[in-house]
C-alpha cells in the first residue's frame, strides 16, 4: 500500500492503481452495478492531446462494488511512452505533472459523469 498525495505513473513496472469513486456530495463510496462502464483516458497538459496509450478499468468482484472500487491498469510498455518533466537541478529536479486522468463513467445509480484527476506525475 502506498500513501501519497500524487497519482505517480512509473515507467519502470507495470501501473495498478485503485480508485474509489464517491457518491456525488458525500465521502460515501458509490454503489457500482454489474451494467456500469468506465473508459479512462490521458491526456498532456500542455496540448490537450490524448496520450496514446491503452488503460484497462476493471471493477474487480461484486464485493468491490459496494465500496465504489476501480482498478486502472497501465502497462509498463505503455508508461514508458509517457514524457516524463523534472524541475531545474537547483530545485533537486522534483517531478513536474505532465498529464490529467479522465474517467467517463456511465452508472446507473449516479448516470453520466467524468471523473477527474488534473495533475499525473510521470517517473522513469
Amino acid at each position: 500500500m502506498c500513501s501519497t498525495d500524487k497519482f505517480v505513473i512509473s515507467q519502470s513496472f507495470d501501473n495498478e492503481f485503485v480508485i474509489t469513486i464517491k457518491q456525488q456530495g458525500s465521502t460515501l463510496p458509490m454503489l457500482l452495478t454489474a451494467d456500469d462502464t468506465f473508459e479512462a483516458k490521458l491526456f498532456k497538459l500542455d496540448t490537450n492531446t490524448e496520450a496514446p496509450i491503452d488503460i484497462v478499468v476493471s471493477k474487480g468482484d461484486s464485493a468491490d462494488y459496494v465500496e465504489g472500487k476501480l482498478y486502472l491498469t497501465i502497462s509498463k510498455e505503455d508508461a514508458s511512452t509517457l514524457a516524463v518533466d523534472r524541475g531545474s537541478k537547483a530545485d533537486r529536479y522534483y517531478l513536474l505533472p505532465t498529464y490529467r486522468l479522465a474517467i467517463d463513467s456511465h452508472t446507473t445509480n449516479n448516470g453520466n459523469f467524468i471523473a477527474k484527476i488534473d495533475t499525473v506525475y510521470v517517473d522513469r
